[in-house]
């Protein structure tokens, strides 16, 4: 600004450094309302209106700030400063037409300190053209080789652009020129993109390390652990920006919310408890917390929320949500729609969703309902960990194993002594089977201790090498693995001396040859109900999305993945002896007792009444940490019975791919 020619006497010129020395030192207000002055009395230079204008649009007074670099930019309109400064200001106020024409009226190759080249790809950024932003910025590049905030700059319109491997090309440039934060960060998201995750974790791991106030490399890391489907170490990693940074209520919700979804429910409580402490009408907040209420079955505390919510004045996105949240619960399905139409589409769209659907099936406007439970799972598949490849993964593996266990294979397998293990049961079956009504009947037994969807079967897989690694074991090798075993369910919780452990996990049934190579006498006990309600479930509930649950996106990958996941057992089955008791869910229903005293006489077992006061059960457990949170504190009904039949025109492109197992489970004449 100070190049500009102005007809200033000396007290101005005095006066005017005077007010840059007060700006650069942080009183931008004081700067500014000397410079209106001087402005008045010096007869409006342009030296001076360049001055104000760029103290304008500092204090995001973008107008006032406009009108005045205008001002100079017409007295003195060779002024690299004043045009680059006016171009910004019109670029933030979203006059892009006038900047556009602006920079179009200049020579940016005559400027040699680049300014004009790099506004101009400001601009293009902020008009999302990013491959002009791209052809500036390398012109940047090229005249001044070490201006690292030039390739940063090229890296992220590159990246804009999806060429991953280009924008890691000059972000890595960048970082050599300045180790500044937001360059490296910049770097690790296109190494995310370019699919080189590992090289961005560690990056991310030194950012977080060098720069120990810095709370943004462990979120960006946190992001990155989410995407790769690693809980554990998201968790961790929110843990530690919340600790640099704990007024950040972004990071706090995040937190809370991935605690939620890995079912630490006390912990995301806590979290939620803790902002609404310092914000009792924080939306977000409340939604989170009337979801926490239902999923602990605490849905009696909903009204109280609810009145707190607008009490504190939390608007009327939350109340609404809350709104809606209670009639789910009480089954007031037309004002439950009523409810969901005042909140907005960014409002937790997936759970609005899903919502919707229930809500439209209970008024019985199934096509409505069936419309929004696809919108939910198109939400769904939008995920940046591309759930749907993931899911397609999960298919070729399960046919990888399918194709290996053959008859000859197994006959081939190193032979094993019979050990001793404790007293230990399976519950298995295909998600939305019945497992959880199941598996609290089961824990209603004081005689059964229950194992709920926990690890240790699956890291005992890992260790084994997955199926291959069965073939080959020894005895000793077993022995490790059943050690191994027992060690991890100790450490979930602890042993009641005699009660039969149960381990329920709906996806066990892909891991019926490791049970029966360690455990080879442990009762099975597998969860039965029609092929085609099973697959409307999957479809309308809301998993979280691991790699088996993302097959429920689409009915038809929903309708594949159960085809292959019993081919494969059914198979297991007939080459592993072992025991296997069906419970079929709609006799589970129907008849309870009769159901399950066989069952229980097979697990030597004694009959106990309590086992039928599952909705005393489901209550005392606390969070239930799957889809069935909400039906297992009901009484048992028959509505979820032949649900399938309201959708029958949906389903009808996998009726053929389903039907083998409605006659093979004896359903065909239902």
């Amino acid at each position: 600004m100070t190049s500009l020619a102005a007809p200033l006497t000396a007290d101005q010129a005095s006066e005017l450094r005077s007010i840059l020395s007060l700006a650069s030192h942080g009183d931008v207000h004081g700067a500014r309302d000397r410079a209106e002055r001087l402005y008045r009395a010096a007869g409006a230079p342009a030296v001076v209106a360049g001055l104000l204008g760029a103290l304008c649009c500092q204090l995001g007074d973008l107008q006032a700030g406009i009108e005045f670099l205008r001002i100079a930019h017409r007295d003195a309109p060779a002024d690299v400063g004043v045009a680059v400064n006016l171009l910004r200001a019109l670029a933030d106020a979203g006059a892009f037409d006038e900047a556009q024409a602006l920079a179009d009226g200049l020579d940016a190759q005559a400027d040699r300190s680049g300014r004009l080249w790099r506004v101009r790809g400001y601009l293009a950024q902020r008009r999302e053209d990013y491959a002009e932003a791209e052809t500036c910025f390398q012109a940047v590049v090229a005249a001044i080789p070490d201006d690292a905030e030039s390739w940063n700059n090229l890296g992220n319109a590159r990246a804009d652009r999806g060429d991953a491997a280009g924008a890691v090309q000059a972000l890595t440039r960048a970082a050599e020129l300045s180790p500044a934060a937001p360059i490296r960060l910049n770097l690790a998201a296109a190494l995310a993109q370019a699919d080189r995750a590992e090289d961005a974790i560690t990056l991310l791991s030194r950012c977080a390390d060098d720069f120990p106030h810095d709370a943004k490399p462990w979120a960006e890391l946190a992001a990155l652990f989410k995407q790769q489907g690693r809980a554990a170490d998201a968790i961790n990693a929110l843990e530690q920006a919340v600790r640099r940074e704990p007024a950040n209520l972004e990071y706090k919700l995040a937190l809370a919310s991935e605690r939620f979804n890995q079912w630490d429910a006390d912990g995301a409580e806590a979290a939620i408890a803790g902002i609404l402490r310092l914000h009792p009408d924080h939306a977000e907040a409340l939604i989170m917390q009337g979801l926490l209420l239902e999923h602990r079955n605490r849905e009696a505390e909903l009204p109280a929320l609810l009145d707190a919510a607008r009490a504190a004045g939390s608007g009327p996105a939350a109340e609404a949500f809350l709104e809606a949240l209670l009639c789910r619960r009480e089954k007031r399905f037309a004002e439950g729609l009523e409810a969901l139409s005042r909140v907005p589409p960014t409002v937790e769209p997936v759970r609005s969703a899903q919502l919707a659907g229930q809500f439209h099936e209970g008024v019985g406007a199934f096509d409505d309902a069936f419309a929004s439970f696809r919108r939910m799972n198109d939400l769904l598949a939008a995920d940046p960990s591309n759930p749907l490849l993931r899911a397609a993964t999960t298919r070729a593996a399960l046919a990888a194993d399918d194709a290996l266990l053959t008859p000859s294979w197994v006959d081939s397998w190193a032979p094993l002594r019979r050990p001793e293990t404790r007293r230990v049961a399976f519950l298995l079956g295909f998600p939305r089977s019945g497992t959880t009504l199941l598996d609290t009947m089961l824990m209603g037994h004081p005689d059964v201790q229950v194992l709920e969807e926990q690890p240790p079967l699956r890291l005992v897989e890992e260790a084994a090498g997955g199926l291959a690694g069965l073939a080959t074991l020894t005895d000793e090798e077993a022995d490790r693995l059943r050690n191994r075993y027992y060690a991890e369910v100790d450490r979930l919780a602890t042993h009641r001396e005699g009660a039969l452990l149960v381990d329920k996990s709906p996806l066990h049934l892909l891991r019926l040859p490791l049970i029966r190579r360690l455990f080879p006498e442990a009762p099975v006990i597998l969860a039965l109900r029609h092929p085609c309600d099973v697959v409307l479930s999957c479809f309308i509930t809301n998993f979280n999305l691991n790699n088996a649950m993302a097959n429920f996106l689409t009915l038809e990958t929903a309708a594949e993945f159960y085809s292959r996941a019993f081919g494969y057992w059914s198979k297991a089955a007939s080459l592993l002896a072992g025991p296997v008791h069906p419970i079929v869910y709609e006799a589970m229903v129907d008849a309870p007792e009769a159901t399950l005293r066989p069952l229980f006489q097979s697990l030597g077992l004694p009959w106990d009444d309590s086992v039928l006061a599952h909705r005393d059960t489901a209550r005392k457990r606390g969070v239930i940490s799957t889809a069935s949170y909400a039906q297992v504190t009901e009484s048992l009904y028959r509505r979820a019975v032949g649900r399938w039949e309201r959708y029958r025109q949906h389903l009808a492109p996998v009726l053929p791919t389903l039907q083998p197992w409605v006659e093979r489970f004896g359903y065909a004449g239902d």
